[in-house]
């Protein structure tokens, strides 16, 4: 093993595979570990790491498909007493996440202040915690199967040590956040005053969970009154800025019995590859136009839909980029 990888990888396991994890992880691996996909609901490749380790910067860790795995982490399963930390940025830093339970799909994981900032291939580096284990020792492929991508290396010092704080009671401020966002997953509009009054005095006082509010919305006769194929007419539209087609309708609507909310199928719909390029093109094209006055030139425009590809990129941080250019100064010296 490369001192290089000695360096940036101070752990006791990390294991890296592009197929399904059932199969595939070694003896070698304690039952205590975190494991990161590429791909919602614990699909595509999969990076473990075990309690006990860390990755300080997951830039310089390579995918079997040989792409680096910041910015590439989508969901997240725990396994036996590990817990997970996760980071923005390199060397534990920037915001933070702590995941103690599955999360089938980060872009519902909300991420800091910023409108629409979630958690969704915006990890960077990695602390997992757990109960302490002795150093694994690589085991002895079978001569008729390749060996596993595993990668051992000698104990070193423990990684920091993440204290958990306990979180104080919600406070009114974000139970009428999860509120208002209740509303607009079920109903598509704004919480009335009655609704927002109940249902904070629930959040709040009762121990309500923001799920148990929309399963109490989806009951009321609100919203058994949407017309499904409307509803989801109007969201392909905004999304999509475009009518459904048949197969995409029949699906959507067969979402809808199961009892997905107007907002799981917008934001399906946006994670599609449709919907990537619809709201990278639709983002780009709007910061030009409001931060430059003009139309996105090409060379502009394949800069800013790769950041926002490959380096998870907002809307936001594409508008700071061309405000820090010169064209963006030379604009404003002439006013």
């Amino acid at each position: 093993m490369s001192t290089l990888l000695r360096f940036l990888l101070p752990l006791v396991i990390v294991a890296a595979f592009a197929g399904p994890m059932a199969a595939q992880v070694p003896a070698g691996v304690g039952p205590d570990r975190v494991t990161f996909f590429t791909e919602p609901n614990y699909r595509g490749e999969s990076l473990v790491v075990e309690a006990g380790a860390s990755v300080e910067n997951l830039e310089r860790l390579t995918r079997p498909s040989q792409q680096p795995w910041s910015f590439a982490i989508t969901s997240v399963r725990v396994e036996g007493a590990a817990r997970a930390t996760v980071f923005n940025a390199p060397g534990f830093s920037g915001e933070r996440l702590e995941i103690t339970r599955n999360l089938p799909d980060l872009y519902a994981e909300r991420r800091g202040r910023e409108a629409g900032a979630t958690w969704d291939r915006a990890i960077v580096s990695v602390v997992v915690a757990g109960p302490p284990r002795p150093a694994a020792v690589q085991p002895t492929p079978r001569p008729e199967s390749p060996p596993p991508t595993v990668v051992v290396v000698q104990p070193r010092p423990p990684p920091p040590v993440i204290v958990h704080e306990v979180k104080p009671r919600i406070d009114r401020r974000a139970a009428e956040r999860m509120v208002q966002h209740a509303y607009r997953e079920v109903l598509d509009r704004p919480a009335d005053p009655e609704g927002l009054r109940t249902y904070t005095e629930r959040l709040i006082r009762e121990g309500w969970s923001e799920q148990q509010m929309i399963q109490q919305l989806q009951r009321s006769s609100e919203a058994r009154g949407i017309n499904a194929d409307q509803a989801i007419t109007k969201i392909y539209r905004e999304v999509l800025g475009r009518d459904p087609d048949s197969r995409g309708l029949a699906h959507y609507r067969s979402k809808w019995k199961e009892g997905w909310t107007q907002g799981q199928i917008r934001d399906d719909l946006r994670r599609s590859p449709e919907g990537r390029d619809t709201y990278i093109r639709n983002a780009i094209t709007r910061a030009y136009r409001e931060v430059l006055g003009r139309e996105p030139d090409p060379g502009g425009y394949a800069t800013y839909e790769k950041a926002m590809r490959e380096r998870g990129y907002t809307e936001q941080q594409v508008r700071a980029a061309l405000m820090s250019g010169d064209e963006y100064r030379q604009k404003r010296g002439k006013k």
